[in-house]
Parts: C-alpha cells; sequence; structure tokens
C-alpha cells in the first residue's frame, strides 16, 4: 500500500512541475502589445529651464545732502520720473539769506585784497600783512561757494530714469541731511534671478545668451544674456545666477513677477544629447535598464544604460548604452521577459 501511494505522489509531482514548464513557456511566448520609439535627440536638449524672479536692475535711496523744512514734493509713489527733474524742494528762505550774507563777506575780501595786493607791489605793504588778507579772502570765497552749493542742495534730483517705489517724506516735516527721502528703482532694465545645481553650474558665463518667458507665456520668449555666475553655492546648495535683460514693457513688466529662465546650452560640451522617457527605465541587479526592441524578430532584450540627471517634463538624460534609431520600449517595461515576442502598437513615436 505504501509502494503505490508513493509510486501516485511522485506521478503527480511530475505532472505539476510539467505543467509549470509549459505554463512558463506560453507565458513567454504570449504575444504583448507595447508602446516604442525611436530614439532620437530632442531640440528642446539644448535649452535648460528654471523658475526665476523678475527684479529691478538698479535700486537707489536718495537724501538731501542738507537739512531743512519740506517745502514741496512733486511725485508719489509709482510715478515715472526722468534723471534729472527736480522730486522734492526744501524752503529755501534761511538758505539764500545765508548765501547773501557769504556773498557781501567774499566780495569785501576780494576787494581789499585786490586793493592792497596793488600797494605790496609798490612796497607799501609788508608780505606779512597781505598773507593774512589773502587768508581771509579765501575763507570768504570757500563760504560762498558752500552757501550756494546749499541752496542748489535743497532741491533734490533724480539720479536716474525709473519709478518712485518708497516716498518716506512729507511737507512740512523737517528733514536731516543724508535721510533717505525716496528710492527709485530703474525698470527700463531688469534682472532675472534663479539658482542651478552644481551638475550644471560650469555650463553657464557671464555674456551666454539667454531667454526668459514672463509669466510662463510660453509664446513669448524675450532675449536677455548672463550678468552673473555666482562662484559659492548658497545655504541651499544651490548657484545664484542673474541675467539682464531690456524691459519690453515696463507698464506691464514689473519686478516681483515669476518667470522661467531658458539657458541655451548647444554651444555646451555635453557627453551626450540623448533622452528617454523615465517610464522606458526599469532596474534589474542595480542596474539602469531599457528593453530594446528589435524590428526584424519583433522580440525585446534587456540592456544596461547609463542614467544622468532628470530633466524637466519627466525625461532622464542617457548619457551611455542606446545610440540614435534604436528602438526601445517606454511603457509597460516591468511586465516583459527577456527575448519576450511583442507588438508595438500602431502609432510609433520618436523621442
Amino acid at each position: 500500500m505504501r509502494t503505490v501511494l508513493l509510486f501516485l505522489t511522485i506521478v503527480g509531482l511530475v505532472l505539476l512541475t510539467a505543467g509549470c514548464v509549459d505554463h512558463v513557456g506560453e507565458q513567454k511566448k504570449e504575444m504583448r502589445y507595447v508602446k516604442v520609439a525611436k530614439v532620437t535627440t530632442p531640440s528642446f536638449l539644448d535649452e535648460r529651464s528654471f523658475n526665476a524672479t523678475i527684479e529691478e536692475n538698479h535700486q537707489s535711496s536718495v537724501a538731501f545732502r542738507v537739512g531743512g523744512q519740506m517745502a514741496s514734493i512733486y511725485f508719489s509713489e509709482g510715478d515715472y520720473i526722468e534723471k534729472g527733474q527736480v522730486l522734492a524742494a526744501l524752503d529755501k528762505r534761511d538758505f539764500k539769506t545765508r548765501l547773501l550774507a557769504a556773498e557781501g563777506q567774499y566780495k569785501q575780501a576780494k576787494s581789499e585784497f585786490e586793493r592792497y595786493s596793488q600797494l605790496h607791489k609798490q612796497g607799501k605793504f609788508p608780505q606779512n600783512s597781505l598773507d593774512k588778507l589773502e587768508a581771509g579772502f579765501l575763507a570768504a570765497k570757500s563760504n560762498w561757494e558752500s552757501a550756494s552749493n546749499a541752496l542748489l542742495d535743497t532741491e533734490l534730483k533724480a539720479p536716474f530714469s525709473g519709478y518712485i517705489y518708497q516716498k518716506f517724506i512729507d511737507n512740512h516735516e523737517p528733514v536731516a541731511p543724508g535721510e533717505p527721502a525716496l528710492i527709485i528703482i530703474d525698470t527700463n532694465t531688469l534682472e532675472v534671478n534663479f539658482s542651478v545645481p552644481e551638475t550644471i553650474i560650469n555650463q553657464l558665463h557671464e555674456g551666454q545668451q539667454a531667454k526668459v518667458v514672463i509669466n510662463h507665456n510660453t509664446n513669448v520668449k524675450y532675449p536677455a544674456i548672463v550678468k552673473s555666475v555666482a562662484h559659492k553655492a548658497g545655504d541651499d546648495g544651490l548657484f545664484n545666477v542673474r541675467l539682464k535683460m531690456p524691459n519690453p514693457d515696463p507698464q506691464k513688466i514689473k519686478p516681483g513677477m515669476t518667470a522661467k529662465a531658458i539657458i541655451d546650452n548647444s554651444s555646451s560640451e555635453q557627453t551626450t544629447n540623448i533622452s528617454i522617457p523615465t517610464e522606458a527605465l526599469f532596474f534589474q541587479e542595480k542596474e539602469s535598464k531599457v528593453w530594446i526592441f528589435n524590428q526584424q524578430t519583433n522580440k525585446v532584450s534587456s540592456r544596461s544604460v547609463i542614467a544622468g540627471e532628470i530633466i524637466d517634463d519627466g525625461w532622464v538624460r542617457i548619457l551611455g548604452g542606446v545610440h540614435e534609431n534604436e528602438m526601445i520600449v517606454i511603457a509597460g517595461v516591468h511586465s516583459l521577459m527577456e527575448g519576450q515576442q511583442v507588438k508595438p502598437l500602431s502609432q510609433k513615436v520618436s523621442l
């Protein structure tokens, strides 16, 4: 009885094993539909885009060089001003009085010095006395020039064209010399500020061509150039880059807006410009791989690749392992087997 049971058990195991082998064979032979694409060099790989912010090219805090009482303010926050325009003025009465007094002293000292200089030439006036008159004359002249300049400095003029960003003064208030009165920003030229990782910092340099998209309107790209590249990373490990861009419309494009900075990498040295969707990659034995589709046999075979940096929109740069015009599987890669026969979908795409 035991012999019969052992025999039946062995026969059952053999039949079960054979069934599994047949099942695996059938699975390997099973035809699957897959999405394939031809490996090419996408044109967008010559460009890299980064989130950026728009900033003014120049900001200046302007102040009176003399102190006094505010008499007139000619502009308000948000107003556009031209270089050299008078922005505000102090009460001039005291300054005019000082100028008249200084001018009278200067004319008197000048007249005395000139008269006694003639007597000195005739030998009728000593040199040391003439030197004292000359010192008094020069001091009076300096005071007169200082008073004249002080009167001119009662008017605050715009150092460059731009907009009044902030106002700290009001009419009839006392103003101290050097106290900030207005902040002016120049928006005719803009700066575009963004940060990049260390993997591409050495691909950027001053004077490099760039483009800027404002408010993510990809239909319009404004020309710009790289103004500066940081030589040290910030606390976040990123390097700051600044672009310089003429403002195409100062009424609409303002500091503080968001933008996309687009850097042209077409002239930079790249190991490869091949890129594939991240969905085409799978990992096996700690290696990055793709399925290569053979158009002659309709079979797939795995191949190890060297994956580089992740690019925008779910693409990854491939540094080695695949070549242009090869066909790869770009969807359903985790359900395939080595040597499996597949059927590509009717619509083929190119990467």
